[in-house]
């Protein structure tokens, strides 16, 4: 089964990697670097799995395979001191064989949504730090909470804690939500294709950390159409989904930079 929405060569970015283009606009200078940063950070998730996948499968196979019955003792810590837990060849053949078919993958993808999430308010920090008029984008109807105003006589410094301030509450959102109101900062519009990747991924995300894996009504909802699983049913986490994930991350990131750049010259 293929997840990825366009073909990998559609992905922007390589470009970017090869850096030559000239950048004089302080809001596209930052946007790049973090965007160099979340894209090498999204490769070496990448490389780092692949070359560990083989170790985990043969000592799995090893583990599994053995015919001791005797219980090993595994040094794990507590409060104040080391405690002794006792494991078969095979209790441990399982955790290596669990890493293997997904956890390398559920945790990597976990790591690189927070990342991505990270550089989305970051970039929009940025233009909202260098253009103080699109505050008016991320305001509400509070306005300026009064101990920012009297803990700061500089007006760079509160204009750039009241941004940071609300680019945390943007990303307690929708994910559909924060893009829509993240581009709006920008002005770039995303492509349709990338956000639906996006949402979904994100949905995925948050059914490994809060769901066990299982799909429920809220996974369903969040992903529409791009649901990968019915209700009730283990979302499949597999290397070619994390492959997925990895394209479609970078997307993200790259169409955030090279949008921003046609903007902000």
């Amino acid at each position: 089964m293929s997840y990825l929405p366009v073909s990998a060569s559609l992905i922007t970015g390589d470009r970017d990697l090869r850096g030559r283009m000239a950048r004089e606009n302080k809001v596209s200078k930052e946007i790049y670097r973090k965007h160099i940063a979340l894209y090498r950070y999204i490769n070496n998730a990448w490389i780092f799995s692949t070359l560990i996948e083989p170790d985990l499968k043969k000592k799995a196979q090893r583990l599994l395979s053995s015919r001791s019955k005797a219980k090993k003792g595994y040094k794990a810590p507590k409060k104040s001191s080391w405690t002794v837990s006792k494991r078969r060849d095979y209790d441990i053949g399982q955790l290596f064989q669990a890493q293997f078919e997904r956890g390398i993958f559920e945790t990597n993808i976990i790591s690189m949504v927070s990342r991505t999430e990270a550089f989305i308010q970051d970039s929009v920090a940025a233009a909202a730090c260098a253009y103080p008029q699109k505050l008016s984008i991320l305001a509400d109807k509070g306005g300026v909470p009064i101990d920012l105003v009297l803990e700061n006589e500089d007006r760079n410094d509160l204009i750039r804690r009241f941004v940071y301030l609300k680019c945390e509450g943007l990303m307690f959102a929708k994910p559909k939500d924060y893009l829509e109101k993240a581009s709006k900062v920008l002005a770039i519009e995303l492509e349709q294709e990338t956000v639906s990747a996006y949402i979904e991924i994100k949905a995925s995300r948050d059914i490994i950390v809060h769901g066990s894996g299982v799909a429920n009504n809220l996974y369903l909802e969040k992903s529409g159409n791009a649901a990968r699983a019915a209700l009730g049913d283990e979302l499949p986490i597999d290397r070619e989904y994390f492959k997925s994930v990895v394209i479609n991350l970078k997307r993200l990131s790259g169409e955030i930079q090279s949008k921003s750049e046609a903007v902000y010259k």
